[in-house]
């Protein structure tokens, strides 16, 4: 397993380098294009599920190197290639979370009632993302998996922006409470790696 997050780890620095740039310029927008609530949270969504969702992007890059073929003659089991990719996804969810919270504290947003109808958006947009997208990528394959990632963002995008500009949707997320939303993101997840598991295992490559 740790040489498994080794190589996840070397994959995202090369292939995720162009992220930080994505998450700085989201950061921005979202400071500097603020109005009478404070910040506009619909900025800070985007690199949330966006990051979340670079360890299944990198799944191409897996396929096209001949890595999940490559990992058949290590002492790896798929339970345990599909379970990285699920934590990476999960580790890089709670690392943009924290720093979406400590850039609102350093702009002095904290409090502001914007970021607070959003907050409980936040492990849904990270993980919920992921996990729609994981179960059909190990079970079709990268490449025609990717109609559903593609897909997949687009409709999380959709849904965003009609959240954020709906008065009803931000008085309903306002009454949400954030640790409701991450446990019920979090069972969502568990299913899709136990979905993704499964089909994964009984797929040829």
């Amino acid at each position: 397993m740790k040489g498994l997050f080794y190589k996840e780890c070397r994959c995202l620095w090369q292939y995720g380098k162009s992220y930080v740039l994505l998450v700085v310029i989201f950061f921005g927008l979202a400071f500097l294009n603020n109005g009478r609530e404070g910040i506009n949270p619909l900025w800070l969504l985007y690199p949330v599920f966006f990051v979340g969702s670079l360890p299944a992007s990198l799944l191409s890059a897996d396929e096209k190197d001949g890595w999940l073929v490559y990992c058949e003659t290590l002492p790896v089991t798929r339970r345990q290639m599909v379970t990285v990719k699920y934590l990476t996804s999960a580790a890089l969810t709670v690392a943009i979370i924290a720093l979406v919270l400590l850039a609102a504290l350093l702009g002095g947003q904290l409090d502001s009632p914007a970021l607070t109808a959003m907050l409980p958006l936040l492990p849904a947009a990270g993980l919920g993302v992921p996990a729609l997208m994981f179960p059909a990528m190990f079970k079709l394959g990268a490449t025609k998996g990717r109609t559903v990632y593609l897909v997949t963002v687009v409709a999380a995008t959709s849904v965003c922006a009609a959240l954020m500009v709906s008065a009803e949707a931000k008085y309903l997320l306002s009454q949400l409470h954030p640790a409701i939303t991450a446990a019920a993101a979090l069972a969502v997840f568990a299913a899709s790696w136990a979905l993704a598991v499964h089909w994964f295992q009984a797929r040829e490559l």
